[in-house]
């Protein structure tokens, strides 16, 4: 009797674990991230959103939208065997009240939907803004699709 209970158990057990997919990748749905930094003082120009998948990318990144000070911050590290980091850039601005963040990420097979809401509200002080944010994510190949919202 012990023996009839142990092969369904078995057979259940290798339907679950192959459902599992490869070592480190992502199920379809909404993507887990954090927030690495955020801020308003990058040197990006113009609106981005780039998927960052090495460390020569990265430090490319991190000069961008850390490159106005000085002396240049210490680059956070990032694992790309196992993460990626997704940047994304308001560009410039002429006043302060400006933010961009990533609201959330979203996988459907080889595609990431990033939800990107900028916050267009000049603010009181003139004096020329930036905005950036980076995030950190499993590391996977995707392709992605930005969608922005604009807030006033």
């Amino acid at each position: 009797m012990k023996k009839l209970l142990a092969i369904p158990l078995i057979l259940m057990l290798s339907t679950v674990c192959s459902g599992m997919g490869r070592r480190g990748s992502i199920p379809d749905g909404q993507v887990t991230y954090s927030v690495i930094l955020s801020g308003q003082h990058s040197r990006a120009v113009d609106f981005q959103v780039k998927l960052v998948t090495s460390q020569s990318e990265w430090e490319q990144v991190w000069d961008i939208a850390r490159g106005s000070e000085e002396p240049l911050p210490k680059i956070p590290t990032v694992n790309f065997k196992r993460e990626n980091v997704i940047a994304a850039f308001m560009g410039q601005r002429n006043s302060s009240g400006y933010k961009i963040e990533i609201t959330s990420i979203e996988k459907k097979s080889s595609m990431l939907k990033v939800f990107v809401k900028k916050y267009e509200t000049p603010g009181m002080l003139p004096v020329v803004t930036h905005p950036f944010t980076l995030v950190r994510m499993t590391r996977g190949n995707f392709k992605i699709e930005v969608i922005e919202e604009t807030v006033q």
